[in-house]
């Protein structure tokens, strides 16, 4: 039987660091003479009692391939091909991390088939949980390049990121992906983070025991299929089967999509709703296959094209993208029908209501090569059931703390990195207070058990959106804000703005190449000593002086480089009018400044104000009402609340 073996991450197309000092480690029997060889170097040492050893390997300029052996005195040996010495990253988060290449396919289609990097390297770390002990090794993780077998499972602003840092230094660069949807920022610390925070450690002692997580689960499961079994059964419409091609829908009610459907006639319906249309294909579009997209659905669907099942989706996020195979469109009148339940409520201040829509904004249309029908506007719909009770809320054990950390980060601690990327905060918007000191908590604690004090952190910043979010709240934007006032604040750490990158009415934006852009310009600066502009326009220094019965207010910028601009984002601002400038006084009073843009300075002008000015909130919202400021790099201004 084979002693010698090696954790995941040293294997086969993986990435060391490069320009420093690198740890090898593995398991043998005890007692074992160890050999290391990589190049013309040899690092010798001994297995300990328990059978471990490492050895550390003499820094590295960039570049490779090259290949590593690993042996011991009885014979055994392993070697490692198709090394690189390059940068080598930590991304991790949430689900907007953890998003791939799959889900941004049509918006970049030429990514899925000129995708051969070689020196780009992902270790993907499936979702693992461990609540009590940091684990040794992961339990899942392979180097991989991104061709085109694998490059739909790469995260995709970590390819990005990757694949912009190597075009813009040379250097190889492998990232390891440590994300999960949903997750939150005490999933990804230690019990030694989270230290005083007993509520925290009591959860995650409540989840421990296996047999408690697999009751959890069991439960979960019964719960939510059981709430299934009951509407399906009261279900007229599954009953006398709505779906199919020649069902009669002449006495169904119509409603007008995409919409929220508690501003339609549907109204706050729990239950079974049949949406229905009819639509004419041309005879060249007639028989071949075809794709469908219906937005994103809230909440779950089952999709029949002439009462054919084309896709399903089991709950709301993922976008609506189903094909239609060849033969099932016919030249004339075809019909989809939607079967979709709306599953659960929301609640604002102002009341509680069904959240189901097709969310509005989106594209509904079926297509391709020859042809293209718009599905939106008048459809039919007829309720098949109706319930009083909204679907259960699942517990999410992955949610819980330190469980993720400690088996999927903390596997990762002995494998020197370059620095360390984080898109995460969407669902901690409501604990801002807690997350500052928590999230300086995880930087303190991974830095220390990365023994690496100047461990680089790049922040994304939350994008705009709106559509799932309280008008009235501050929760989103105010995120946003914690997240950019930490990474002023941590050394060694910056943000990157991403207001110009959301979608309003998305939870899960496509641009992920520019944000991963955005990513490898601050670390091509911070790490790899490149001199290139990695910041949108930064307040220097501000100048009041009352005018006229107001207020002009001069901004000295800097990260202007020729000049700004102002520019429409996210359909506002095609005017070029600068709208997103409320200057706040000492007595609370808010007031929208008008704004003049020259080469490196901004003049903001309120009339009527003789008070004393306290800070200036530049797009401190969910999203822009106006055109937004970049620099002649095509960086945006950083939306937040500056203090005067």
């Amino acid at each position: 039987m084979k002693e010698l073996h090696l954790p995941r991450l040293i294997s086969n197309g993986m990435v060391l660091q490069r320009d420093r000092k690198t740890r090898i480690w593995g398991y043998d029997a005890p007692g074992r003479d160890i050999e290391v060889k990589l190049l013309d170097d040899v690092y010798k040492t001994i297995s300990d009692s328990d059978g471990y050893f490492e050895v550390w390997l003499n820094p590295h300029p960039f570049g490779g391939p090259y290949r590593m052996e690993i042996s011991d005195d009885s014979g055994e040996s392993i070697i490692i091909e198709d090394i690189l010495v390059g940068e080598v990253w930590l991304c991790s988060g949430q689900s907007n991390m953890e998003l791939t290449m799959v889900r941004v396919k049509d918006r970049y289609p030429e990514e899925m088939v000129n995708c051969d990097y070689p020196n780009v390297r992902e270790f993907k770390i499936s979702e693992e949980l461990d609540f009590t002990t940091p684990l040794k090794d992961t339990v899942t993780g392979q180097w991989r390049r991104p061709d085109k077998a694998y490059i739909q499972e790469f995260s995709a602003t970590a390819y990005f990121f990757a694949r912009e840092l190597n075009k813009l230094t040379g250097i190889p660069v492998g990232f390891i992906d440590a994300s999960l949807g949903g997750s939150k920022v005490h999933c990804w610390m230690s019990r030694e983070m989270l230290k005083g925070y007993d509520d925290k450690l009591a959860l995650a002692d409540k989840y421990a025991p296996r047999e408690f997580r697999d009751a959890v689960n069991k439960e979960n499961m019964k719960r939510i299929g059981e709430w299934h079994a009951r509407l399906d059964e009261k279900d007229t419409g599954l009953i006398e089967h709505w779906e199919a091609e020649d069902t009669d829908d002449n006495d169904w009610e119509t409603v007008e999509l995409p919409a929220f459907f508690k501003d339609t006639s549907i109204g706050d319906t729990l239950g079974c709703i049949y949406l229905r249309k009819s639509f004419e294909i041309p005879a060249d579009m007639a028989g071949k296959s075809a794709k469908l997209w219906l937005g994103t659905i809230v909440d779950s669907d089952k999709t029949y094209v002439n009462g054919e099942l084309v896709g399903q989706t089991e709950y709301q996020y993922p976008p609506r993208k189903y094909d239609i195979p060849e033969g099932l469109l016919h030249k004339g009148v075809n019909n989809i029908t939607v079967r979709m339940k709306s599953e659960y409520l929301v609640g604002y201040p102002g009341g509680r209501h069904v959240a189901a829509r097709f969310t509005p904004g989106k594209e509904y249309k079926i297509f391709n090569d020859t042809g293209r029908i718009e599905l939106s506007g008048t459809w039919k719909y007829r309720i098949g059931a109706v319930t009083d009770e909204p679907a259960y809320y699942q517990d999410f054990i992955s949610w819980k703390p330190a469980g993720l950390y400690n088996a999927m980060t903390a596997p990762c601690h002995k494998y020197t990195i370059g620095g360390f990327n984080w898109y995460q905060g969407e669902s901690d918007c409501e604990e801002r207070d807690e997350y500052v000191d928590l999230f300086k908590r995880m930087i303190e604690g991974y830095r220390k058990e990365w023994d690496d004090q100047g461990l680089f952190a790049g922040v994304v910043q939350l994008p705009n959106f709106t559509i799932d979010n309280d008008p009235d709240s501050e929760a989103w934007q105010g995120m946003r804000e914690t997240l950019r006032l930490l990474a002023e604040e941590i050394p060694d750490s910056d943000s990157v703005v991403t207001i110009d990158l959301g979608e309003d009415n998305d939870l899960h934006p496509q641009r992920k190449r520019e944000l991963g852009r955005r990513l490898a310009l601050l670390a091509a600066y911070y790490r790899c000593g490149q001199d290139i502009e990695y910041s949108g326009p930064r307040i220097e220094k501000t100048m009041c002086v009352k005018k006229d019965g107001g207020v002009e207010i001069t901004l000295n910028m800097s990260h202007t480089g020729d000049g700004m601009e102002a520019r429409e984002v996210n359909g506002r601002g095609g005017d070029g009018v600068v709208s997103d400038f409320i200057v706040v006084d000492d007595e609370d009073r808010m007031s929208p400044a008008d704004v003049t843009i020259y080469k490196d300075m901004l003049i903001l002008n309120v009339r009527d104000l003789n008070h004393t000015i306290k800070e200036i909130r530049y797009c401190y919202s969910q999203t822009n009402s106006g055109a937004l400021i970049y620099n002649s790099a095509g960086l945006p201004m950083s939306p937040g609340i500056y203090k005067i």
